[in-house]
This record gives C-alpha cells, sequence and structure tokens, in this order.
C-alpha cells in the first residue's frame, strides 16, 4: 500500500516478486499433489478447532501432516496457507485448494545462480533448472537484496525479494488522474503528458471478449472445453493487458525518481458497484466498465514507487474535474473540454484533473484507523463533491 509516512529519508521497506520459467519434472507432480492435500487437511483442521493465530494451528495439525512424509517445512506452510484462507474466506462454504502449488520459506530453498534446490523428503532434494535473463540476474545480485518465500506452480517459480530503499525527500509532485483510455500526468515543474497507450488495453480486452463470447454460443454446453479455451484467453489477455500497464507505470516512475517527485492519485473505491446489473446500464457497457484496469495501474505504480523509495498518496477524488484551481466551478463543453467563467480558461477534463491531484495535501503523519486525513483538498479542507 501506499506510503503514508513522515516525509524524509526514511527507509521504505519495498518488496517484488520475480518470476522464473522452468520445465516441471515428473517428480514434481506427487510433490504439488501432497502440498495440496497437505493444505486441504490444515483447512479442515481450521473448521472444527478454529486455531486462534498461524502459530496454534501449526501446534495442533502438524502431527496429523507428518504422515504424508514430506519434510517437515511443507507442513508449516501448509498451515500458513490453510490459516490465510481460514481468516479470509467470505463465504460460508469451506474454501478448498484445487490447483497445483508449492510455497516455501526463505529458509528451505537455495538459489544458487538459476539453478534452484528445494526439499522432497528429509535428506532428499528436487533440483530445478530456471530459465532468466540478464535482469533476472542483475536483480538477484543487487546489494541490499533479502530473498523471502518462493511459490512454485507447474509453469513459473515465484521468488519474493525485499529490500529497504531510503525514502526520497520530494521537491514536488506528480498528479496522476486515471481514465479509461488514456492517463494523464501532471507535475510541479508545469510538465504535462497523456498516455493514450491505455486505448491498446481496452481494444485487447474489447476483442477477448468477442472470443469468450464465440466460445459460449459455440462450445458453451462442453464444460470441459469451454473452461479450458476460456483459461488460454484469459491468460493471454492478462499478460497483453499487463505488458502494456507495464509501460505506462515504468514511465510514470521514472520520470518521478528522474526529478524527486513524490506521487498522488486518487483512491479510488466502489467503481464496481456503479455498474452492477440492474443499474439501469446496458451489459455491453457494464462489461467494458468492470474490465476497466484502474486498480491493476496503481498496483504497478505504488509496487514500483516503493522500490526506488518514491512516497506515493491516495487522495480524495472528489471535485477533481468539477472545479476549476481557482475553486470555481467549470462548465462541461463538447469533446471533455471544461470551460471556467471566473478565468476565462477552457481546460482538457483530464487535465484539469491530474493537476487538482497534484495540489491535494498530503498527510504528514501515519494516519489511525478509520481517518480521512490525507483525502482532503488543496487547502485542507473537505473538497466539493464530484
Amino acid at each position: 500500500m501506499p506510503s503514508t509516512g513522515c516525509l524524509g529519508n526514511n527507509p521504505i521497506k519495498a518488496v517484488k516478486t520475480l518470476s522464473f520459467t522452468y520445465r516441471a519434472p515428473e517428480a514434481l507432480g506427487a510433490l504439488f499433489e501432497n502440498f495440496r492435500l497437505m493444505c486441504n487437511d490444515a483447512i479442515r483442521i481450521c473448521d472444527i478447532v478454529k486455531p486462534h493465530n498461524r502459530f496454534n494451528l501449526i501446534e495442533l495439525a502438524h502431527s496429523a501432516l507428518e504422515r504424508y512424509g514430506l519434510h517437515s517445512h511443507y507442513a508449516l506452510s501448509a498451515c500458513e496457507v490453510a490459516y490465510s484462507l481460514y481468516r479470509n474466506k467470505k463465504r460460508r462454504k469451506t474454501p478448498r485448494i484445487r490447483r497445483a502449488f508449492l510455497k516455501l520459506d526463505n529458509q528451505t530453498y537455495t538459489l544458487n545462480h538459476l539453478l534452484l534446490r528445494i526439499p522432497a523428503t528429509p535428506r532428499n532434494f528436487i533440483f530445478l533448472s530456471l530459465q532468466g535473463s540478464d535482469y533476472h540476474m542483475s536483480l538477484l545480485g543487487e546489494p541490499g537484496i533479502k530473498r523471502g518465500s518462493v511459490t512454485i506452480t507447474p509453469e513459473t517459480v515465484n521468488v519474493s525479494l525485499s529490500r529497504e530503499a531510503p525514502e526520497v525527500r520530494p521537491v514536488g509532485y506528480v498528479g496522476i488522474d486515471i481514465n479509461e483510455r488514456n492517463v494523464t500526468l501532471s507535475a510541479t515543474n508545469n510538465h504535462s503528458c497523456c498516455f493514450s497507450e491505455m486505448n491498446n488495453v481496452v481494444d485487447i480486452r474489447e476483442r477477448y471478449r468477442e472470443i469468450r463470447s464465440k466460445i459460449g454460443r459455440s462450445i458453451g454446453q462442453d464444460n470441459r472445453v469451454s473452461k479450458q479455451l476460456y483459461a488460454k484467453y484469459g491468460k493471454r489477455e492478462r499478460n497483453r493487458t499487463r505488458q502494456r500497464i507495464h509501460l505506462i507505470s515504468s514511465q510514470i516512475v521514472g520520470f518521478a525518481l528522474r526529478n524527486k517527485f513524490g506521487i498522488k492519485m486518487e483512491k479510488l473505491l466502489g467503481i464496481r458497484k456503479l455498474y452492477r446489473k440492474g443499474n439501469g446500464q446496458g451489459p455491453l457497457f457494464r462489461g467494458r466498465l468492470n474490465t476497466w484496469a484502474f486498480g491493476e495501474i496503481q498496483r504497478q505504480i505504488i509496487y514500483k514507487a516503493k522500490w526506488e523509495g518514491i512516497p506515493t498518496y491516495l487522495v480524495n477524488p472528489r471535485g477533481t474535474s468539477s472545479y476549476c484551481l481557482c475553486g470555481s466551478r467549470v462548465e462541461p463543453l463538447a469533446d471533455r473540454k471544461l470551460y471556467c467563467p471566473k478565468c476565462d480558461m477552457t481546460w482538457d477534463r483530464d487535465d484539469l484533473a491530474s493537476k487538482r491531484i497534484m495540489a491535494c495535501a498530503v498527510p504528514q503523519v501515519r494516519p489511525s484507523k478509520g481517518s480521512d486525513e490525507g483525502e482532503r483538498g488543496g487547502d485542507g479542507s473537505n473538497p466539493p463533491s464530484r
């Protein structure tokens, strides 16, 4: 989540995941299945005994999980996964692990260059040859990097990395307005730019929406085949959209780092509730807006900024495109233009919103739970409604 601490050179703990591809050996198949069963057994124990914390679950379930004969750290990881699902379940139905994966803490595996060693049973190891690039090697060899847990799926190996980056003392700020088809940036040094690459993301989503519709019409009765096709094209859609968003977020964070600017974005809440079925909107309109990737953009910007020590803030979005910088209410014109009668100025809607976001006040201390600090207008008062 965004940094909201005091301005200064305090270190910011940043976390990112490094993903490798590899070719899974046959020995991993049984290990995947046993770990899945261990997690489900631990979940059933959670439902019965209602543990107070993860360590309580480990004490209660460890003896029952030893019967699988795996390395003892798999029991610890299975209890961690089970307790996380138990605490976060939103449905009355007991959650179950269905996908194949492994999770191990940083004391269990060794990663030497691109050779990963993981235990199977006591004193029995499996070696995985990872496929990495120069970027992977440079990040693994960077000083101050700490390795966390590793998560292994049949296709990828994901290593968690963390470091404490010195917080950049911002000399200015960048305001970012996220829209469906563009991302607009305004900075303290009067620099403004618009990333229209979001158009490509929308086009990709619309293209794959049509593909899913064709799959449903043609082979919707065959659940097995349609599920495979949905998964195949869904993975392609995620990869292609995330890659384009990655290019946008990297440029924004790079600009902020070069100029030592903090980053401000809107705290967008309740967007999905606006486009539910029964709100009087068409299915195509709801489908388009419900696939708006504003959350992915903010997620990438926040974690990349934290990795570089750049403070990020989420501010109240109310009134960002309804009022001029002078405080007067603007009048809408055609082509997403706004007119301020007091200033006699014509604004681009997105440019005005990014400038107002940039001018919003930021908290000087970490807000307490339930506080609205950091969500006020540039003068410290609540901004008018949008």
